[in-house]
């Protein structure tokens, strides 16, 4: 067998820019091991696996028919691509796909988002007592700042126990709600990964920014959708 180790970032490559011809030519030529799946150093200082590459693909192409009307085809057969690379690790390694967290890469600073330790005075710059006084509901406060810490668990108990993610707080000279507020750090992202989603390539020298990018732009697309999930 030959070296897998030696084909890891051809198969980085493939993955991220969802070129399912030379994943499968990478396959067929014996220079897969499911080592390579679950082992993957693409960051220095946690582990990130090929198959979490195409699950965040999978998260941002699904809504291919949330973009412009002129990349709606080209995120669609994108999409496609990806969900072959996708059934590959299913059927060939065993893996379950909707097995994700993003926690790890949270703790280690990959992700967009507030740290865990922020007081409602960081975000608000007043007490809780105070935001109360003025109409807004407990509740209501701390789905922001949970949502804003990417705490999805939270986030969706607040949810479910009836929170209100387009309750708008005037901060900074004007009013924003945690929904619009994760709605623009996804177009903050989206902006960053344009090319990539459109389908060019992008340059081996590029890939690990543009991981840590794809990354971010998963994580923000399933807090939104979580939110979304629950406007009124």
């Amino acid at each position: 067998m030959k070296c897998i180790f030696r084909y890891f970032d051809d198969f980085v490559q493939a993955v991220f820019n969802v070129d399912a011809d030379r994943f499968f030519k990478l396959v067929n030529d014996g220079c897969f091991s499911k080592m390579l799946a679950r082992d993957a150093n693409v960051f220095p200082d946690v582990v990130l696996p090929l198959h979490y590459i195409t699950i965040c693909w999978d998260i941002i192409l699904s809504k291919y028919d949330e973009c412009k009307e002129e990349y709606k085809e080209i995120v669609y057969k994108k999409k496609c691509e990806n969900d072959k690379i996708k059934e590959f690790f299913v059927s060939q390694c065993g893996i379950d796909m909707k097995s994700f967290s993003f926690s790890e890469y949270k703790e280690n600073g990959y992700l967009y988002c507030d740290d865990d330790d922020c007081t409602i005075e960081y975000f608000f710059d007043e007490s809780k007592d105070r935001l109360i006084e003025r109409g807004h509901r407990s509740i209501d406060i701390e789905l922001y700042c949970s949502a804003s810490r990417l705490n999805y668990e939270e986030t969706e108990q607040l949810l479910k126990q009836g929170a209100n993610p387009e309750e708008e707080f005037f901060m900074d000279g004007m009013y924003e709600s945690i929904y619009a507020k994760i709605g623009t750090r996804c177009a903050l992202v989206e902006s960053e990964l344009k090319d990539a989603i459109i389908g060019n390539s992008i340059q081996p020298q590029h890939i690990h920014d543009s991981i840590a990018f794809l990354l971010q732009l998963a994580s923000l697309e399933t807090m939104f959708t979580l939110l979304r999930t629950r406007r009124r």
